[in-house]
């Protein structure tokens, strides 16, 4: 593994995290009923709407690329596809309020109507966003390395995301946008592991 690999590693994780930072400023999100008088919770604008899925989009991809470039590893198809599962779980957290309190995120997940309300509606439609961003990556790796087995998985889930979440296609375009920029980024900078 090579100093180079480490440091992009790095830096690749740091900007996922910063990503991710940013998206806990923007993203809607539903308070749990036993936060709701200790946490400042962030109110949906429109552009939280929109600005969530390609956010949520990039940090996963590039967060998959990070730990790829930082263990010196051969990225193979298979892995990238780790990229929409993270996207999906990192989108639930942020929508249902995890990370503005997680003490009350276990009580809230027993609670239908708090459950409910995290994943259907808008805000169900930024976490297929982001499925539909994310799953870029394994789409365009699977390509490049001939995988058929990663392609197919690839694009059943992406189809199954933009089957699913057709109601709201500005989420959809935005996450497929925010995929498309991480994946180029990759491309550009880490050239062993992305280009054919």
């Amino acid at each position: 593994m090579s100093l180079r690999s480490r440091l992009l590693g790095s830096a690749l994780l740091v900007a996922a995290v910063a990503v991710f930072a940013a998206t806990v400023s923007v993203a809607p999100t539903v308070p749990p009923e036993s936060a709701t008088d200790s946490v400042s919770l962030i109110a949906p604008t429109p552009y939280s709407f929109i600005a969530t899925p390609p956010l949520l989009a990039v940090g996963s991809v590039l967060l998959v690329g990070g730990v790829a470039a930082l263990a010196g590893a051969d990225l193979s198809a298979r892995a990238t596809l780790l990229a929409p599962a993270l996207g999906g779980m990192a989108a639930f957290a942020v929508v249902a309020g995890a990370l503005a309190a997680p003490a009350a995120v276990l009580p809230a997940l027993v609670d239908l109507e708090t459950l409910s309300a995290a994943i259907t509606g808008r805000r169900g439609e930024i976490a297929l966003g982001t499925v539909v961003g994310a799953t870029v990556a394994p789409v365009v790796r699977a390509t490049t390395t001939e995988d058929t087995a990663a392609l197919l998985a690839g694009s059943v889930l992406l189809l199954a995301a933009l089957a699913a979440g057709a109601s709201d296609p500005l989420s959809l375009v935005g996450g497929g946008v925010g995929g498309a920029v991480a994946v180029a980024l990759l491309w550009a900078v880490d050239p062993e592991r992305w280009r054919p």
